[in-house]
């Protein structure tokens, strides 16, 4: 049993941003980035130095789909089937015990969750007191009790049962997380607040409101917690609904939905910086758009209208 070594060819990849400068690109000879590239390599997995699969087990990810990758506590975090699996602390690639026999805090965590209904876990978002991780039906906080994340502190509890759409991302509206649920005839944005480790959060729908409009197909949500606005596009489809809010300290002051229609169908789009950018597809061409969603400040002149169209949706 010593030592295991990985298969790279089923395990995921990474993507390394490599610095300017000269590169031999498939034996194409030298060739210079003023930029920098981006290389997608293997990764070197730590193999298994100690123990056997009774003292120091393989990670429960072997053999499934892995469905998410993401950091947590300074550890990888791989989520399959309804298993929670972390690397060693600050040992991202290193999946085994260092000793087969003691526990020590930086050891791996492994941990499933349990339920009666199917828990396929697909995705995950940080909160303050823990990891947010959903299945398609329930949601569960992968926590500790104690100072230290460690094997025999952590534990991976229940927390709510609302429908998750696991073609969608959760994301965080800064003190309170989102996710889209799909599963009637229309999509849902629920907002999850006051999430703790004993208790259950407080769980609103916030597309209430246009309900009967909002489109099933949604799966592209996007955020800018400094503009206080959340975007939902559908693939292929020209319209992106948003809804924008005002906070006062933890209050709900205002909020409005409103409707954009792209020049194009949508592909993709992300806020960054307060601006908008999009890449929408026309016949085979594809575009990347950008558009400056920052509120400005007006100078006012007497007999003058001030300027109020802040966003145009038109190439313009």
């Amino acid at each position: 049993d010593l030592p295991i070594t990985f298969d790279n060819t089923t395990m995921p990849v990474k993507l390394v941003r490599g610095l300017p400068g000269t590169y031999n690109i498939n034996g194409t000879g030298s060739q210079s980035y003023s930029n920098g590239i981006f290389k997608v390599q293997p990764i070197e997995w730590v193999d298994r130095l100690v123990g056997d699969e009774s003292s120091n087990p393989s990670p429960s990810f072997l053999g499934e789909k892995i469905n998410k990758l993401l950091l947590f506590r300074s550890r990888l975090v791989v989520l399959a089937s309804d298993t929670v699996v972390c690397s060693r602390t600050n040992d991202e690639f290193n999946f085994w015990s260092k000793s087969a026999q003691s526990i020590t805090n930086d050891d791996p965590i492994d941990i499933s969750s349990s339920s009666t209904l199917p828990t396929v876990l697909y995705d995950a978002t940080e909160v303050n007191s823990g990891l947010i991780v959903f299945s398609s039906n329930q949601q569960f906080m992968l926590t500790t009790d104690s100072d230290v994340f460690a094997a025999n502190t952590a534990k991976l509890n229940y927390l709510s049962a609302y429908n998750f759409n696991h073609k969608t991302k959760p994301f965080s509206l800064g003190i309170t997380s989102g996710f889209i649920n799909s599963t009637g005839k229309n999509a849902r944005f629920y907002e999850m607040a006051e999430v703790r480790r004993e208790g259950e959060p407080t769980i609103i729908e916030q597309s209430k409101i246009i309900s009967k409009k909002f489109p099933i197909d949604i799966t592209l949500p996007t955020t800018s917690k400094e503009n206080n606005i959340v975007l939902f596009g559908s693939v292929d489809k020209r319209d992106v609904w948003g809804y924008k809010y005002y906070n006062t300290g933890e209050k709900r002051v205002q909020s409005a939905w409103f409707r954009w229609e792209l020049p194009a169908n949508l592909v993709y789009h992300t806020i960054m910086d307060d601006v908008y950018y999009t890449i929408v597809k026309v016949g085979s061409d594809y575009n990347l758009e950008a558009y400056d969603v920052k509120t400005q400040d007006d100078t006012l002149t007497v007999g003058t209208s001030p300027d109020i169209y802040k966003v145009h949706l038109d190439c313009h």
